[in-house]
């Protein structure tokens, strides 16, 4: 079969854009306001919510990186992100509740409620910064998947897709708001996994004996095991993957605003509690799941000779198992489920970006005396320049003709501003003891070690520092040390309740009525 999409593929992704377009100008009618906008009006049942989280946490990373690693390697992955399963509990009993009780726009809001306006800001700051340099790589990725498939492989052809590919995922995502994105998210959620699905019985069918033998041909070759690391700590074992996984997981669920955002917008606790589980339950299966195509892929690829795989990339195996070996039209709807992998995950940081922006920036410091369809439409414009500056990040990754470098850059920046942010919020949380100022210091201690132990760890130290270059952890461990580092010294500076002039009242966890179910939203004064 060729190695290009054919007519039927283009139809069925055609159609497939095309309904996402119309769900963007349906919501659009509902979405004046900064409320309906950022929020859906809190009316969202938990079922869609759930599965909102699910299409975004997995991204195209998912649908791509995981079958490369397994195809490349074993299943080493599943352990780390199993520790999912172990922030949900968390996030349950302790973040959803007291989101919902405290009314809030935005998970930074309650910074400024607890340790002042640099809490919020600060935070809010590196939430921006690390979220627009991922959508820049997310829509690079995908975007040279789908060139592939095209079958050209022009360096303008890729900049034309991501422009393509941009210019739909920010236009419905302007025109709708999160009601939008979360709708759109329960198709492309179908559309990923029905995607996946798809290609399993395809590639049991090219195989030997079906699934026993793919599972004798992947024990044979040991791809199925978790590849338990030995070594030094200073690098990427077992452990350090899974705790660092952890703490992720746990920044993700509690302190992100994309998922923040969907806890509010559910129409109650309890269907912001069942949007966690759903999302929660659904979303390690579905790794599983694609490690396992991998594993089928390196299987498949042993009795199918086909020249055309030895000269690919690990990621590129499976997009060009789909235009290949699917049959035309379906391999359309399959394709739909990569793009739905990207969508999804692109459209919930533009409009969670939009409403930082919005709530935490522009009507924290400039204007607060505003009527809701005015806030609603300063979030649409700063959906379309947030989208706007996802191509050029694109774009510009495109012309430096390298991701690596960039994927560098995203983890060293979220891991000097975003390092200890999980920190800083169980500090509030948690505790009574920390004040604005113990917080802000830890903070500025945290940042600075983080900033040079990234230092100490780049190239550039190797030549001019080589003894500590060598011995210095490896940046993977950032959020391992730093969180807990930032807690610990909040709380050692910090003093008795009350001794900042701030009430606690509602702020923690211990001066919180448990009995409080919502409280309507507002800004501090």
């Amino acid at each position: 079969m060729p190695a290009t999409l054919r007519t039927a593929d283009l139809v069925v992704i055609g159609l497939g854009m095309a309904l996402i377009a119309a769900i963007g100008v349906v919501c659009s009618r509902k979405s004046r306001t900064a409320g309906g906008y950022f929020l859906a009006d809190r009316s969202l049942p938990g079922w869609a919510v759930g599965f909102s989280l699910m299409a975004t946490i997995v991204s195209s990373m998912t649908f791509l990186a995981l079958p490369a690693a397994a195809y490349q390697t074993n299943w080493r992955h599943l352990p780390a992100n199993a520790m999912y399963l172990l922030a949900i509990p968390v996030a349950w009993l302790l973040f959803v509740p007291f989101y919902r009780a405290g009314g809030l726009q935005s998970a930074y809001e309650y910074l400024e409620r607890r340790f002042g306006l640099w809490a919020r800001l600060y935070a809010g700051g590196a939430f921006i910064l690390f979220h627009l340099a991922r959508m820049g790589l997310i829509l690079f990725v995908a975007s040279e998947s789908i060139q592939l498939m095209i079958g050209r492989r022009e360096d303008w052809m890729l900049d034309v897709v991501m422009i393509v590919f941009g210019v739909i995922v920010s236009g419905y995502t302007v025109l709708g708001g999160l009601r939008a994105v979360i709708w759109t998210d329960v198709l492309q959620g179908v559309a990923l996994i029905g995607g996946g699905l798809i290609c399993l019985p395809i590639l049991l069918n090219g195989i030997p004996e079906g699934l026993s033998g793919l599972l004798e041909v992947a024990g044979e070759h040991d791809k199925m095991s978790f590849g338990v690391s030995e070594g030094d700590v200073r690098g990427h074992t077992m452990g350090a993957t899974m705790l660092t996984k952890l703490i992720v997981f746990l920044q993700i669920m509690g302190t992100d605003q994309t998922t923040v955002q969907r806890y509010m917008a559910a129409g109650s606790r309890r269907e912001a509690n069942r949007a966690l589980w759903v999302g929660g339950l659904l979303t390690f299966p579905v790794w599983g799941y694609f490690l396992f195509v991998g594993t089928a892929l390196f299987v498949f690829y042993r009795f199918q000779a086909d020249p055309a795989v030895a000269g690919l990339s690990p990621e590129q195996i499976f997009p060009h198992f789909i235009i290949t070996r699917v049959p035309a039209g379906v391999a359309g709807f399959v394709i739909v489920g990569l793009i739905a992998a990207a969508m999804s995950t692109l459209d919930s940081s533009i409009n969670a970006i939009a409403a930082t922006l919005t709530n935490d920036f522009y009507r924290r410091l400039w204007r607060r005396d505003r009527d809701d369809h005015h806030y609603g439409r300063v979030g649409r414009g700063l959906s379309l320049v947030t989208g706007a500056v996802m191509i050029g990040s694109g774009l510009l990754i495109h012309a430096s003709r390298t991701a690596e470098g960039v994927e560098d850059v995203q983890t060293k920046l979220l891991s000097i501003l975003g390092g200890g942010l999980l920190g800083l919020f169980l500090l509030g949380l948690l505790t009574r003891r920390a004040t604005g100022r113990s917080a802000a210091t830890a903070t500025a201690v945290s940042v600075a070690l983080v900033t040079g132990w990234v230092a100490l760890g780049s190239g550039a130290a190797a030549s001019w520092f080589p003894a500590l270059h060598e011995r210095v952890l490896d940046t993977f461990w950032v959020g391992v040390v730093a969180n807990p580092l930032l807690f610990g010294i909040g709380w050692a500076l910090g003093g008795r309740p009350g001794t900042d002039g701030r009430s606690l009242d509602g702020l923690t966890v211990w001066t919180t009525d448990s009995t409080t179910t919502e409280i309507a939203p507002g800004l501090p004064d």
